[in-house]
């Protein structure tokens, strides 16, 4: 599952919102904590909080992709690993100048999957919180 956004914002402005983890408090109602080294094959600690719970989730994922300016991806399990894994993007594409595309994504994978599936519910309020997530960015980054 997916959202885009466009954004008019330098892809570096942008970039530095991302990578600013201790700021994150003040402005995503999804991602609302992060901290760890963004580096590849190192764990972070990410607190999300989708619009359907009501205390969030705290997962440990590893960093799998790091390309500055361009993609931050992170691969953590729900439960054990293999019950249900997601694979959570967060992308820029520059569209021009001072123009970009942010694109988050999760891939889910895991034995879990046939239950997830037959719950709309769950992708429908994920997207709702990517959503959310990525207006809140397009905020803060065309605020200068």
């Amino acid at each position: 599952m997916s959202t885009e956004i466009e954004i008019f914002a330098p892809a570096e402005r942008i970039w530095e919102i991302l990578m600013d983890f201790a700021a994150y408090p003040k402005w995503n109602p999804y991602i609302q904590e992060i901290s760890g080294d963004a580096e590849v094959g190192k764990k972070l600690k990410v607190y999300m909080k989708p619009e359907w719970e009501k205390k969030g989730t705290t997962l440990h994922p590893r960093v799998l992709r790091l390309e500055p300016r361009k993609e931050l991806t992170w691969k953590g399990s729900f439960f054990l690993p293999g019950v249900l894994d997601g694979e959570h993007s967060l992308i820029l594409e520059e569209t021009g100048t001072r123009r970009v595309r942010f694109i988050q994504k999760e891939i889910f994978n895991g034995l879990a999957i046939p239950i997830i599936t037959a719950s709309w519910s769950i992708e429908e309020g994920t997207k709702r919180s990517f959503s959310e997530m990525n207006r809140a960015l397009k905020k803060k980054a065309e605020k200068f």
